[in-house]
C-alpha cells in the first residue's frame, strides 16, 4: 500500500511540475482599489504614439504587402539574374544594350525553336518550419498563392526582333488548366502586353510563359496581380487581407526608410528612383551566395506609395532620409537651385545658362531632403509638387516629421545634420527633425541637450535582448522641456518560451504591453513608439517575432498585434495621476481621458497568475454609463496563435456594471486590458469595437494537453488497483480472524 500511495503522489507532483512550467497554477483572487479624480488630469498624450515601422527585406514589403506576386521581375539580381526564373528549351542571355530605360537595364533576350517556357515561382520560403534553418527545396519551391475564381492581371513588356509564333500565360499549379494566349506581331519596339487570367483553384504555384514559334524577342518587368489587390496610387496594388489588418491596427504613424534596403556594395537607394512608373524605378538587389539565397528590392512600394498608404489610414508619415556623405553637387541639384530662385519653375532643366557653376554649392543630401518636402506638400506650381500630381495626387500631402538617418552614427554625422537642420528649420519651420542617438546615446544626448531641444531624438532598441520589464520607467527622469522621444524598434526579450513565430505569445505581449503603459505615461516625452517587425513571411524571415505573419495564402495575427490594436483604438488625450502602484507585484496600469469626447480609459497589464477584483473609484466625472471592458486573460503563458488552428489569443468585450461610481473588474491571469469609462453625455456607443473573430478556442499548452490524459488515466488505473489491493487485504484479514 505505501508503494501504491507513494507512486500517487509522485504523479500528483509530475502534475505539478507541468502545470508550473507552462505558467498556469490555482489562481489567488486579490482586491485592489484605483482611485481617479477629475482634479488629477494631467499632460496631453501625444496622438502619435503607437505606430508601426516597416522594413524592406525578406518579403515583407515585397513578396509581402506589395501584391505583386512575380520575384525579380526585371532580372536586376545580382549574381544571379534569372534568379525566381525556370528557363527550359530556349536559348536566353541577360542583355543590356537595347534596354527599356537607363535604371532597368537588364532584360532577357530568348530565342525559341519550336516550343519553350519561362517560370517564375514568386517569392518562395527560405528556412524549415519556425527556425532560421537555411532549406534550399524552400528556395526552389513555387509559392505563388492563387485563389479560386480569383481573377488576376499579368503584364510584361515585349519588343520583338524576328520571333514567329504565339505565347500563352498559365497558372501553373494542380487543377488550373487553362491558358490564354497572346501574340506580339506588333511589339516592334518596347511594347507592354497585358491580360486577365483566373485561377480554378486555391493553391500554391508559379507563373507559366509558354513560347510556341521560331525568333528572338526580348522580355521584361513581367508582372502578376490579384485584381481584388487594394488599389494604393497609380502604381502598385496591396495585398487586401494584410492591408485590413494594418488598417485596423490604427497606426498613428508609419516610419520608413531610405536605409530599409542595402546592396552588396553598400548603396542604399534615393528616394527619387522610388517614383514614377514601376519599369523606370532603379532596383536594388542583394545575395547570400553561398547558400544560392538572394533578394531584390523593385522600388514597388516606393515614398509614393509610402504617402498615400499613410494617407489612407490615417497615419502621419516619418519618412527616414539619408544624409550619408556623398560627394560634390551634382549638375542637375545645381539647376534645381537656380529654378528655386526664378519666380516660375524651369520648365526645362537644359535651358540654365552657363552661370549654374557660380551657384553656392549645397550638399546632395540636403538637397535631397528639401525636393522630397517639396515633393510631399508642394503644390502644382514647384517642380517636384508638379512631379506628385503627375504621380497622381493632386492635393499635397501632411508631413510633420523628417527623420535623418536610423540607428547608426558616423563621425561626421552631427555636422552634416547641422546642415540638414539649418536649411529644413529655416524652409519648412513646422516640420519637426528626428535625430539619432546612434550608438553611444549618451554622448548623442549632450550634444542635443546643447544645441538642438526642439528635435525628436530616435532611440533605437533593435540590436541585442532588452529587458523591457526594466525600461518601464525609463522616462520617467527625462526632462519635460528637452528634446522629446521616439521609440524605435522595441521587441520583447521573451526569453524560453517559444520560437519563430510561438515567441508572439501571451507572454510577450504582456511585456511588450507593461513597457507601452511606461511609454503612455510619459506620453509629454515620448512622441511615438514602433514595434520592431510590422510584418514577417513564414519560413522567409529571420526574426523571432513580428506584430502580423503571412504566408502566401493566409495570414496570422499575434498576441503583440492585438495587445498594441486595442491600446490604439482605446487612446485618451490627457493622463491622469494616480497613486496607484502594484508593480513590484506584476500588475501594471495607465490611465487617461479623452476630455472632448468624456471617455476614460484604464489600461491594466497582469504578468500574474493571479486574478483581480479591481473597484475602480471615480470622483469628479459624472454620469458614468455603460463601461466596458476589451481584453485578453490566459491561464497559460506560452499560448499563442498559429497557422491553420483554431483562434486562440485574441481580445474580447464585456460590458462592466457601475454602482455609486465605482467599477468592479475581475481581471484574469496573463491579462490584457482596457476599461473603457464613458461619462458626462457619453453614452458608449461611439467607443471602439473590436472586429469580427473566428471562434476563440480555450489554449492548452502541449505538454499538459498530452500529459493530462495519460496521467489521468494511469491515475485511473493506480486508483483501481489500490482499491483492489485494499479489498484483497481486508478479504485476507476477516479470513484469518474467522480461522
Amino acid at each position: 500500500m505505501k508503494k501504491v500511495v507513494s507512486l500517487i503522489m509522485t504523479l500528483i507532483l509530475i502534475m505539478t511540475v507541468v502545470f508550473s512550467f507552462t505558467g498556469s497554477s490555482v489562481s489567488e483572487k486579490i482586491n485592489p482599489t484605483l482611485a481617479l479624480s477629475a482634479d488629477n488630469i494631467s499632460y496631453a498624450i501625444s496622438d502619435n504614439l503607437y505606430g508601426v515601422s516597416f522594413d524592406s527585406s525578406e518579403y515583407a514589403i515585397n513578396g509581402g504587402l506589395v501584391s505583386e506576386l512575380v520575384n525579380n521581375n526585371s532580372f536586376e539580381c545580382i549574381d544571379n539574374h534569372t534568379a525566381s526564373w525556370n528557363l527550359k528549351n530556349i536559348g536566353y542571355a541577360v542583355a543590356t544594350e537595347e534596354k527599356m530605360n537607363d535604371n532597368n537595364a537588364n532584360y532577357l533576350q530568348i530565342t525559341v525553336n519550336g516550343s519553350g517556357s519561362a517560370e517564375n515561382i514568386g517569392y518562395s520560403e527560405i528556412f524549415n518550419n519556425k527556425s532560421a534553418q537555411f532549406n534550399s527545396r524552400r528556395l526552389w519551391t513555387a509559392d505563388m498563392g492563387f485563389k479560386e475564381d480569383e481573377t488576376y492581371l499579368f503584364s510584361a513588356f515585349f519588343k520583338n526582333i524576328d520571333y514567329v509564333g504565339t505565347m500563352s500565360v498559365l497558372l501553373n499549379a494542380e487543377g488550373n488548366a487553362e491558358e490564354y494566349e497572346f501574340n506580339i506581331d506588333d511589339c516592334t519596339d518596347w511594347t507592354k502586353v497585358s491580360l486577365e487570367i483566373s485561377s480554378e483553384v486555391t493553391a500554391d504555384g508559379s507563373l507559366l510563359i509558354k513560347f510556341n514559334g521560331n525568333g528572338t524577342f526580348y522580355m521584361d518587368s513581367v508582372s502578376l496581380v490579384p485584381k481584388s489587390s487594394y488599389s494604393n496610387g497609380n502604381y502598385i496594388s496591396l495585398r487586401p487581407d494584410l492591408y485590413d489588418a494594418l488598417k485596423e491596427l490604427s497606426p498613428s504613424f508609419i516610419r520608413f526608410s531610405e536605409n530599409t534596403f542595402v546592396d552588396d556594395e553598400g548603396n542604399t537607394y534615393d528616394w527619387k528612383d522610388s517614383i514614377g512608373n514601376l519599369e523606370t524605378r532603379k532596383q536594388i538587389s542583394t545575395s547570400y551566395s553561398e547558400k544560392g539565397r538572394f533578394y531584390v528590392n523593385p522600388n514597388a512600394m516606393g515614398f509614393y506609395e509610402y504617402l498615400v498608404l499613410c494617407d489612407s489610414l490615417g497615419a502621419t508619415p516619418v519618412p527616414v532620409m539619408s544624409i550619408k556623405d556623398t560627394e560634390q553637387v551634382e549638375e542637375n541639384e545645381v539647376e534645381r537651385i537656380l529654378n528655386e530662385n526664378t519666380e516660375e519653375p524651369t520648365e526645362n532643366v537644359e535651358d540654365i545658362t552657363e552661370e549654374a557653376p557660380e551657384t553656392p554649392e549645397i550638399e546632395p543630401y540636403v538637397q535631397s531632403v528639401l525636393d522630397f518636402i517639396e515633393y510631399t506638400t508642394g503644390d502644382e506650381t514647384t517642380i517636384w509638387g508638379a512631379k506628385r500630381v503627375a504621380d497622381g495626387h493632386e492635393k499635397p500631402f501632411k508631413l510633420n516629421y523628417i527623420a535623418l538617418d536610423d540607428e547608426v552614427i558616423d563621425e561626421g554625422y552631427w555636422t552634416r545634420f547641422n546642415t540638414v537642420y539649418e536649411a529644413v528649420s529655416e524652409k519648412y519651420p513646422n516640420i519637426k527633425i528626428i535625430t539619432s542617438s546612434g550608438n553611444t546615446p549618451d554622448d548623442a544626448w549632450q550634444n542635443i541637450d546643447a544645441t538642438y531641444k526642439n528635435v525628436v531624438v530616435n532611440e533605437f532598441y533593435g540590436k541585442g535582448k532588452i529587458d523591457l520589464y526594466r525600461n518601464v520607467h525609463k522616462y520617467d527622469s527625462y526632462e519635460r522641456s528637452g528634446a522629446q522621444v521616439a521609440v524605435d524598434s522595441f521587441v520583447s526579450n521573451a526569453d524560453g518560451i517559444g520560437t519563430f513565430i510561438t515567441t508572439n505569445n501571451i507572454w510577450s505581449a504582456l511585456e511588450n504591453s507593461a513597457f507601452l503603459l511606461g511609454l503612455e505615461k510619459n506620453a509629454d516625452v515620448v512622441q511615438m513608439a514602433s514595434y520592431k517587425w510590422s510584418l514577417a513571411k513564414r519560413n522567409g524571415h529571420s526574426e523571432k517575432t513580428s506584430l502580423i505573419w503571412f504566408d502566401s495564402q493566409d495570414l496570422l495575427l499575434t498576441a503583440d498585434y492585438y495587445s498594441q490594436m486595442i491600446f490604439a483604438n482605446n487612446m485618451g488625450t490627457n493622463y491622469i495621476s494616480t497613486d496607484f502602484d502594484m508593480e513590484d507585484e506584476g500588475v501594471y496600469q495607465s490611465s487617461t481621458v479623452d476630455i472632448q469626447n468624456k471617455v476614460i480609459y484604464v489600461k491594466l497589464v497582469n504578468a500574474t497568475n493571479k486574478t483581480y477584483n479591481f473597484d475602480i473609484q471615480l470622483d469628479g466625472f459624472k454620469n458614468v454609463k455603460n463601461p466596458s471592458v476589451q481584453y485578453m486573460t490566459e491561464k497559460f503563458k506560452s499560448a499563442y496563435n498559429d497557422f491553420d488552428e483554431q483562434l486562440h489569443v485574441a481580445p474580447t468585450e464585456k460590458a462592466l456594471e457601475v454602482k455609486d461610481n465605482t467599477i468592479s473588474y475581475d481581471m484574469g491571469s496573463y491579462s490584457i486590458s482596457v476599461v473603457r469609462i464613458p461619462y458626462g453625455g457619453n453614452d458608449g456607443k461611439a467607443l471602439y469595437e473590436l472586429p469580427e473573430t473566428d471562434i476563440v478556442s480555450p489554449y492548452m499548452h502541449p505538454m499538459v494537453e498530452y500529459a493530462v490524459p495519460i496521467v489521468l488515466t494511469v491515475l485511473v488505473v493506480i486508483t483501481g488497483v489500490a482499491i483492489l489491493l485494499v479489498r484483497i487485504n481486508r478479504h485476507r484479514t476477516v479470513r484469518k480472524e474467522n480461522e
